[in-house]
């Protein structure tokens, strides 16, 4: 039988186990209104994220109907929040572009989404006519549709590309005006040329005739004469040289393999007499086999080697080597040579177009080759540049990328 006693220890027991449920309660209640507060703040970042994000964010539904737009949208399309909710996003697309759209917005709803076709640039026009450029991406969002079925949400992401679009328009006119101008400057150079050759062998045959007919021509007419035929091959050297300088920038020829020790080689046989004439010693490392446009590697190695031979003249005893480095990202060429030098304070006009750092009456030349050298090299993607000390040679650099494919060619070889 149930006491008092009993009935009052089991309420005692009851009241405690309802203490400590409450206490319980209250505990979790706190770890509630905690968690609460930290998705709300959470909330409050990711909406000033989506709200004030640096490109426009719009939800639309398979219609292609606004459902959400961020401010930043809102800013691009020109209108405020409230006027385009519900309003087709295709009404701010360019006319052209609208069907364009429509099968973009097609394509992000599969399942699945087309990545293929999940961006585009468009012409956008907002309320007051104003024409602006955007890139246009467009995804499905995930959870909008059932299982296997196109979403029935879209989010297009509207990044202004207005003032990229308007520099690459601005930087096409220009090359193509460049074109032009490079093409009319060729024309002019081929009629050019082609129009002074004939009368300037004219010059050249009547002088030499002149010369002839003179039976005994004293020593001021002879010295006329033979300044006017001088003249007469320099203008014809000058014209060559410029038709290069020009057929450099034209398309290079097919690439085929270039064995620069034997380009070396022949440019050393070519020399003929003026190799015989002088102590002339020309020599070169295990240089490497390129797949190049030959022409090209000509004119470059040919004209180092043309300027190490000409500005070692005043030497006793000429040295010249053309060395190699093989780096990571290609080969790394060296025409070294024991001449006369140039100041190196003078090095930034030495690859320029008719600049010249020696006197015309000391050494012959045009002042096209090293420009020509440094333009051909460039178009390859490498670098050149030389170094000097006026009175103890010089060495030009030449570095070339590692795609142009090599292989190393023979031994040492030396003349």
């Amino acid at each position: 039988m149930t006491t008092f006693n009993d009935l009052q220890q089991r309420y005692k027991q009851q009241e405690q186990e309802l203490h400590v449920h409450q206490v319980e309660l209250e505990q979790q209640n706190e770890e509630l209104r905690r968690i609460n507060l930290e998705l709300e703040q959470a909330r409050n970042r990711y909406a000033d994220l989506f709200e004030f994000a640096p490109v426009g964010y719009v939800v639309c539904d398979q219609g292609g109907l606004i459902q959400e737009i961020n401010q930043t949208g809102c800013l691009h399309l020109g209108a405020d929040y409230g006027a385009l909710v519900g309003r087709p996003f295709a009404l701010f697309v360019g006319n052209g572009q609208r069907a364009a759209f429509s099968e973009l917005l097609h394509a992000a709803l599969l399942p699945g989404g087309d990545t293929e076709r999940s961006r585009m640039e468009v012409r956008m026009v907002d309320p007051g006519g104003r024409h602006w450029d955007a890139l246009l991406e467009c995804t499905g969002l995930a959870g909008s549709g059932s299982a296997g079925q196109p979403a029935s949400l879209a989010r297009l992401t509207l990044t202004d590309i207005t003032q990229l679009k308007t520099a690459q328009r601005e930087t096409e006119r220009r090359t193509r005006q460049a074109q032009q101008l490079s093409e009319e400057l060729q024309t002019f150079l081929q009629s050019m040329t082609h129009d002074l050759s004939a009368p300037m062998r004219q010059v050249g045959d009547f002088a030499r005739l002149l010369g002839q007919t003179l039976q005994t021509p004293d020593q001021r007419s002879a010295r006329l004469l033979e300044n006017l035929l001088r003249a007469a091959s320099h203008m014809n050297a000058l014209m060559g040289s410029l038709t290069r300088f020009f057929q450099s920038g034209q398309p290079l020829g097919r690439h085929q393999a270039v064995d620069l020790n034997r380009l070396v080689d022949q440019f050393v046989l070519d020399l003929g007499p003026e190799r015989h004439r002088r102590q002339l010693r020309i020599t070169h490392d295990l240089l490497p086999t390129l797949q190049a446009d030959p022409l090209s590697l000509q004119m470059v190695f040919g004209n180092l080697l043309s300027n190490a031979v000409k500005f070692t003249r005043p030497c006793s005893e000429a040295r010249i080597h053309v060395g190699v480095q093989e780096q990571e990202d290609g080969f790394l060429f060296s025409v070294r040579d024991n001449g006369v030098g140039f100041d190196p304070g003078q090095s930034g006009r030495l690859f320029g177009l008719f600049q010249r750092l020696h006197s015309d009456r000391d050494f012959e030349g045009q002042g096209l080759g090293l420009a020509l050298a440094r333009r051909i090299v460039e178009r390859s993607g490498g670098r050149i540049w030389a170094e000097s000390v006026l009175g103890q040679g010089s060495v030009f650099w030449i570095q070339l990328p590692r795609d142009l494919g090599a292989e190393l060619g023979d031994p040492e070889v030396s003349w």
